[in-house]
């Protein structure tokens, strides 16, 4: 019986060790399956490093270690006339950082229970190589590129139209540029290892040719001058002028760019260009109306400024309708000054100060007095602006028609009845206010008879045709001439702005054959501080109806 138990301990002892060592592989494959999410299995490598037992956080930090050091390999592009150096990740390459550790961690541990429990039993004898993975987007890799200005080794010049020494507009050819061949670069990236440290590339040179053609841009300039050729006929207000092809056409605009022509005027400039070719108003001002109320000034209906050349909406209207092809004359609006000091003429402001004023005196009631007092009707309120003159024949017709009568006048040394008779007394106060006022004398003649009524040497006398007493506003001011009367005395008044001080200086008196010649010297300061010195003369007759020889004058003939 003894010798029957060695075989039932044999078989005993290897059951136990089977047990055990099936107990020892049960509790290793529960530990792999247990670690699938937190653990490299066994025998796993990641580009040659062993990550076996590794945890989920090192491989990501190991992976992402790996994605940086790659996508920051030097890529260098050699464009023929220097390098451009650009990161793997600004050209369009990227690494899929989530989806190598994913790989990592599935590996061993991806299929059904079978697979899983084979790879588990198999790993200590097979190893699993986890790669890189790298992409490569071209279409980011293109756009990255074409925004390189490196790559544009010589910018192309659009062809361009210009007037330069002439007075028509000629093509100036355009000049191809040079660039490098970015789908050439893309197709090289996609070739290139990024597990090497430097990659460089050779750029291939590639025309780069203006966006508009040089046919284009020669038709468009020949349009141009045939749309120009006449210049610019205006009509503005009361003005009229004509620009010439070269004034008009060196406004003209033109960009040629991204296949396109534009073509403009330039408005401003062209409005520029008018308005020195306009120069001054276009029109009449619209003076103000005065009245004088116990001495004081007032201005009953304000005035407007003359209009100017030229309301820039309706230039820019006719410049469009030039490209269009439209023929003139055009007409032009005008446009309201903006000149302060031209406002103020009009609105009356300036008028604030008495600067000269003059009375004579007469007998009552005789029928020169009316001619006198109807022609300071007629003449009160006139406005002169500056560098206007005003005319006192030219501003009253003495006809019967106009209200004067019959009376005493000279008319060839002599004293004789006419129309109008008497009305030199007024020019005599007139002249000797203006004359104190500080304004000058285009035209005028004294007596040449004196009467001594009248300043000796200072007054002036009308007739018609002539002479002519024309008194011209030199200041910087606007002038208002008032008249007043009454029975016995006629007085004339200027209104202006204070600006000049008069003085007279004195008389030389001297004989010219049997007349009397008379110097008055009057010196006027003005505020400036200029001084200005002139004269006025008269021409006295030995007696009436003889001239300077002393012998009778003879009338001329009728016939």
């Amino acid at each position: 019986m003894a010798r029957d138990r060695a075989p039932q301990l044999g078989w005993l002892w290897g059951g136990f060790a089977t047990a055990l060592l099936f107990l020892f592989a049960s509790g290793a494959w529960a530990s792999h399956v247990v670690g699938a999410d937190e653990i490299v299995a066994p025998n796993v490598k990641f580009v040659g490093s062993d990550l076996s037992g590794a945890s989920l956080e090192r491989v990501e930090s190991i992976v992402t270690a790996r994605s940086r050091l790659l996508l920051s390999t030097p890529i260098v592009i050699d464009t023929g006339k220097g390098l451009l150096v650009l990161r793997a990740d600004e050209v369009g390459f990227d690494y899929k950082v989530s989806d190598v550790v994913d790989e990592i961690r599935l590996a061993r541990y991806d299929g059904g229970p079978l697979t899983t429990f084979l790879n588990w039993l198999t790993s200590p004898f097979a190893e699993v190589e986890v790669d890189d993975d790298i992409t490569f987007d071209r279409l980011a890799a293109r756009a990255r590129l074409e925004a390189a200005p490196e790559l544009t080794l010589a910018l192309p010049t659009e062809p361009r139209l210009t007037m330069s020494g002439t007075n028509y507009l000629y093509l100036v050819a355009g000049v191809d540029g040079v660039g490098t061949n970015v789908g050439a670069l893309v197709e090289d990236l996609a070739e290139i290892d990024l597990t090497e440290q430097q990659q460089t590339i050779t750029g291939e040179p590639k025309a780069l040719l203006p966006s508009v053609t040089d046919t284009y841009a020669d038709e468009i300039g020949s349009r141009l001058n045939d749309l120009t050729s006449a210049g610019m006929e205006v009509l503005v207000g009361t003005s009229h002028t004509r620009l010439t092809t070269a004034q008009l056409r060196r406004h003209l605009e033109t960009n040629l760019a991204n296949g396109r022509v534009t073509v403009a005027f330039d408005t401003v400039g062209l409005h520029a260009e008018l308005e020195r070719a306009i120069n001054g108003p276009v029109g009449r001002l619209d003076k103000p109306v005065f009245n004088i109320v116990d001495g004081d000034i007032v201005v009953e209906e304000p005035g407007q400024p003359a209009p100017f050349c030229c309301d820039p909406g309706s230039v820019r209207n006719a410049a469009e309708g030039i490209l269009a092809g439209g023929a003139g004359p055009w007409r032009l609006e005008s446009r309201e000054s903006d000149d302060a000091t031209l406002a103020a003429w009009a609105d009356g402001s300036l008028i604030v100060d008495k600067v000269g004023e003059f009375t004579t005196s007469h007998s009552c009631c005789q029928p020169r007095v009316s001619n006198i007092q109807r022609m300071a009707d007629l003449v009160r309120g006139t406005y002169l602006v500056p560098g206007e003159a005003i005319s006192l024949n030219r501003k009253v017709s003495r006809t019967r028609a106009n209200g004067f009568v019959a009376d005493g006048a000279i008319r060839f040394g002599r004293l004789t009845d006419e129309v109008g008779g008497g009305v030199s007394q007024f020019a005599t106060t007139i002249f000797n206010a203006a004359y104190f006022a500080g304004m000058d004398f285009d035209e005028y003649r004294s007596h040449s008879i004196y009467f001594r009524r009248y300043p000796f040497g200072r007054e002036a006398t009308v007739s018609s045709p002539s002479p002519d007493l024309v008194i011209a506003n030199t200041t910087d001011y606007p002038v208002l001439i008032w008249t007043s009367y009454d029975a016995r005395n006629i007085t004339v008044t200027m209104y202006s702005t204070k600006n000049v001080e008069v003085v007279e200086l004195g008389q030389r008196i001297s004989r010219r054959g049997e007349c009397t010649h008379v110097e008055t010297d009057r010196q006027r300061t003005y505020e400036d501080g200029e001084v200005v010195v002139d004269t006025v003369e008269a021409t006295y007759r030995p007696g009436e109806g003889l001239d300077c020889n002393g012998d009778p004058v003879i009338p001329p003939s009728s016939g």
